[in-house]
């Protein structure tokens, strides 16, 4: 599956990371060399690689149950390569979603399955998603109970299992993720960070990285230092950006639907996602850090859209906000 997936990479249009430090009409190049912006310089060098950039179509879920098909084909349009399901197909087969894909020129390269399904009939996850032609198959979301700050011990049994799945998921092909929230970053008596107790205690062939940029920076982490951390370990980046007033007394994502104008509210602060580029995350300095760190794949991503827009035209902004710095 590695090698079928590694040479279909090679026939996509992918991204090429080329900063956009000349000025108009100036020679960009990929090595130092006079003339490079009219200078010696390493802007031009250290950007220059290539990534493909996906879409998790949670951001677009409501499109998509009653549109599927359209919706891809909108997604396709916009100038994304791939997608990442979150395991809702909305009546359609993976037979179906799987052509469709195949006809638009999408590359189906990851899905995020819930916990509880991977646990009860992991044979079934494993053979849907061979239908898919995914590479990653992603742990998404760890329920209350299980969380290092909620019960540190239910939180080690429950990285345990995950590495169990990792291992069966690896033997089956595919490469097994964790896509964290804020949660994961508390740290236990001993200083340890729970989101680093999930990597350490398990196998890095059976669990690697998704690290959701927003989360990583909403709880206090420089997600470009995290990327560091775990260069080489971290084949998905999910580049996410919002806006933070004040402080919130619950989680955003718990407060998804509350609010009639898709932001989040409540006594202690103002919480809004954002398209690309219109937060407050370092989104060019994530970039350097995920090309540098070796990640095989960008995946945009803004749970709820802000400012009027439809979440179409949501991450239709991100596009455009990566292609204004030369990245598509």
């Amino acid at each position: 599956m590695k090698v079928r997936f590694s040479m279909i990479l090679a026939g996509i249009a992918a991204v090429s990371l080329l900063v956009a430090c000349c000025g108009k009409g100036e020679k960009k190049c990929c090595k130092q060399e006079e003339g490079c912006c009219g200078q010696k310089t390493e802007c031009c060098q250290q950007f220059c690689k290539k990534l493909p950039v996906g879409v998790q179509l949670y951001s677009v879920r409501t499109d998509l149950e009653k549109d599927f098909y359209g919706t891809l084909k909108a997604i396709r349009e916009m100038g994304y390569a791939g997608v990442e399901f979150y395991g809702e197909y909305y009546g359609n087969s993976v037979v179906q979603v799987k052509r469709w894909c195949t006809e638009l020129g999408l590359i189906p390269f990851s899905n995020h399955v819930p916990f509880q399904q991977m646990i009860d009939d992991v044979d079934k996850v494993i053979a849907e998603n061979t239908v898919l032609g995914v590479q990653y198959i992603v742990f998404p979301y760890m329920d209350e109970a299980s969380r290092p700050g909620i019960d540190p011990e239910q939180f080690k049994a429950t990285v345990k299992k995950i590495g169990e799945v990792g291992a069966k998921v690896r033997e089956a092909g595919f490469q097994l993720l964790y896509h964290n929230h804020d949660f994961e970053f508390v740290k236990f008596p001993d200083g340890t960070v729970g989101y680093d107790y999930i990597f350490s205690s398990n196998a890095r062939e059976n669990v690697q990285n998704e690290l959701d940029v927003c989360w990583a920076d909403y709880a206090g982490f420089d997600p470009v230092e995290v990327l560091k951390k775990y260069a080489g370990q971290t084949p998905v980046v999910h580049m996410k950006d919002y806006y933070l007033e004040g402080k919130l007394s619950k989680a955003p994502y718990a407060l998804i639907g509350i609010s009639t104008d898709n932001s989040m509210k409540d006594d202690g602060g103002w919480f809004e996602y954002r398209p690309l580029g219109d937060g407050q995350v370092d989104i060019p300095a994530v970039l350097k850090a995920a090309i540098d760190g070796g990640s095989q794949w960008l995946c945009v991503e803004q749970d709820e859209p802000n400012k009027g827009l439809t979440r179409l035209e949501g991450v239709a902004k991100s596009v455009k906000y990566l292609k204004s710095l030369d990245l598509m």
